[in-house]
């Protein structure tokens, strides 16, 4: 019987740590990682069989183990892992998943800022806002239809501005259902007008535990950016309800967007947080995400990839998460885990699980905030009568990577689970077709940024029984 030589997989990731001497080897199936000496990652990273195969008997059994190398033809390893993220889909979509309700109070918001998803809505819906009577069929009457087979609920408050004076009895009522259901509550918002609804945030059950704020830069770029309807500068009073916020026990995480221009206001507006006493609170998180437009067409000329501004990040020497050191958080699980299965993104967000799902006004469902007003793109609808789904969600429910050939192929395909259905489809046409930009690229400097902080810290990370699942990735 003929024995086949060895190749390296096609799912064999090589990780540059930076040091000159060592590589890690990262094995896109398993999640299996080998920290090895450069010339042995070269010679894998090159495909050369012949020189592979004359490597120490004991050194190939090893790397076979690990995955990094196979006897498979590429042809039955691409079968053999089509199959795999089959099972692991199939497995995950079986099981109970943390879920949750964003409550899209009204579309109408009292800034404009230019690159916002929902400017084009606003003409023709702004005239609907959520009531209490809504909310009882959201929340009591439906809950269970809306999100069968969830556990671990979050509600969410969204709009447009969520905290609009207009919403104050939807949002009432909905934290009074909250409080029965033990649900945890968040909210996504500008904080420019919630001072007059304090009381209905702080810690536990029937309060706004978590606020999602967005800075666009230091002041001045900022209030060009994040524009009030009025004209008004809407800095200086996001910062005091910032404070306001954590006055009352409540947690907030500050998303910087960004683009070429405010970044480098970010330095400033770093050390201004931290006079301010809001960066390095411990109910607080700051991290960067570029602005970007997927929906609405608008000015980007100064907008960056992920990639792009986590360099430039680097480069500048500041304290803060961005997009490489955020998916490398989502990794340190791996660096442990001593069994069950190392990687199992089949999907990318919410788009795809529907166990987070959005209800506006009209008691209309979107599987994607972003997409929330589109009426073709609706999944389902909540009304008197009860809960009606359509076929978009089973269309949606079908993006994952087993029915991704693009994804198939890609040695991270199970660390990137397919990236944004709504930018691959304004992108490339096609909902099935991924628009990568520098997604692998991304994901393996940031496993080498955790890597390389966690060997500097000397201590494992918590090991978990396998990856965690991620509800939205538009974080």
């Amino acid at each position: 019987m003929k024995i086949e030589n060895y190749r390296t997989s096609r799912y064999l990731n090589v990780a540059d740590l930076g040091d000159g001497d060592f590589s890690l080897l990262f094995n896109g199936i398993n999640g299996c990682l080998d920290e090895v000496p450069k010339e042995l990652a070269a010679l894998l990273a090159s495909g050369d069989a012949d020189r592979l195969n004359q490597l120490a008997p004991a050194n190939l059994e090893f790397l076979n183990k690990r995955g990094h190398i196979t006897r498979l033809t590429p042809e039955k390893e691409l079968e053999r892992f089509r199959e795999l993220a089959t099972a692991i889909h199939e497995k995950r979509c079986a099981a109970k998943q943390p879920g949750g309700l964003l409550l899209l109070l009204s579309y109408n918001c009292n800034l404009a800022c230019p690159y916002c998803y929902q400017q084009k809505h606003r003409p023709h819906k702004s005239k609907a806002v959520m009531t209490p009577e809504m909310v009882d069929l959201l929340l009591d009457r439906h809950f269970s239809s809306i999100l069968p087979d969830t556990n671990k609920q979050v509600l969410y408050f969204y709009g447009g501005e969520p905290f609009l004076p207009a919403h104050e009895p939807a949002i009432r009522r909905a934290l009074e259902h909250a409080k029965k259901l033990g649900l945890h509550c968040e909210a996504i918002s500008n904080t420019t007008m919630l001072e007059s609804m304090i009381d209905i945030f702080g810690e536990g059950a029937g309060k706004v535990n978590q606020v999602q704020v967005s800075l666009d830069g230091y002041k001045e770029e900022h209030d060009q950016s994040r524009v009030a309807v009025s004209g008004v500068p809407t800095f200086d009073k996001i910062i005091a309800n910032i404070k306001l916020l954590l006055s009352r026990g409540t947690g907030v995480s500050v998303r910087l967007n960004l683009d070429r221009k405010k970044l480098d206001t970010t330095p400033r507006l770093l050390e201004f947080l931290k006079t301010e006493g809001i960066a390095g609170h411990k109910k607080v998180r700051v991290y960067a995400t570029p602005i970007h437009d997927n929906l609405c067409k608008v000015d980007d000329s100064d907008f960056m990839d992920i990639k792009a501004l986590s360099e430039k990040v680097l480069n500048m020497g500041i304290d803060l998460e961005h997009p490489v050191s955020l998916r490398g958080n989502e990794f340190q699980y791996l660096f442990s885990l001593q069994k069950g299965t190392g990687l199992t993104r089949t999907t990318y967000c919410m788009q795809t699980t529907q166990t987070t799902l959005v209800a506006d006004a009209f008691g209309d469902l979107y599987a994607c905030f972003e997409e929330a007003g589109y009426d073709k793109w609706r999944v389902g609808h909540v009304g008197e009568a009860g809960v009606e789904f359509f076929p978009q969600r089973e269309i949606y429910q079908k993006r994952h990577i087993a029915n991704m050939p693009d994804c198939l192929a890609c040695s991270v395909a199970l660390a990137c689970g397919g990236q944004c259905g709504v930018m691959c489809r304004a992108k490339t046409g096609d909902l099935l077709k991924p628009k990568c930009n520098d997604m692998k690229e991304t994901l393996l400097a940031g496993l080498a940024h955790a890597y390389n902080k966690y060997k500097a810290a000397g201590k494992p990370a918590p090991a978990k029984a396998e990856e965690p699942l991620s509800g939205s990735a538009h974080d």
